[in-house]
């Protein structure tokens, strides 16, 4: 899980460009101008899906490192996709121009993935366990049994 969050934050914080000569060349202060604050305005772009398939494996991974709920990787999701975009807009703001753009859909779809993995998890899982019934003809009355007379 740290791997995997030091790739998101390499991919969606790095490289940092302080210049002058670029900061002229970007037009000075426009963080404030390129910001979205209103959800959906663009349309759905191959950037919106790999920030969609960035935070799969955040909601995937979660539930192997402590006790998760729907509520909790809900919150999950919500804290990394705006983490994600504040160090985005603190970096532009410390710049002085923005190269990557504050998107409240970038939240939007860091939740949906972060959900989107959780519950790919849960069916994998619940799949797996029906197969596997399924092929050994297990029957839940013995486990229950087994289980009450350990």
């Amino acid at each position: 899980m740290y791997v995997y969050l030091c790739n998101v934050i390499n991919l969606t914080q790095f490289p940092i460009y302080v210049d002058d000569d670029q900061r002229e060349a970007f037009g000075g202060q426009n963080v404030w101008r390129e910001m979205n604050l209103i959800p959906f305005k663009y349309e759905f772009t191959k950037l919106s899906f790999f920030n969609i398939l960035m935070t799969v494996p955040l909601g995937f991974g979660l539930p192997f490192l402590f006790r998760a709920s729907f509520k909790k990787i809900l919150i999950a999701g919500v804290l990394t996709g705006i983490i994600l975009e504040s160090g985005q807009l603190l970096t532009a703001l410390y710049a002085g121009y923005t190269f990557r753009f504050v998107d409240i859909d970038d939240v939007i779809f860091n939740i949906s993935g972060t959900l989107l993995g959780y519950f790919i998890l849960f069916k994998l899982f619940k799949l797996t366990f029906h197969i596997l019934v399924r092929k050994w003809h297990i029957k839940f009355n013995s486990i229950v049994k087994h289980i009450n007379n350990t």
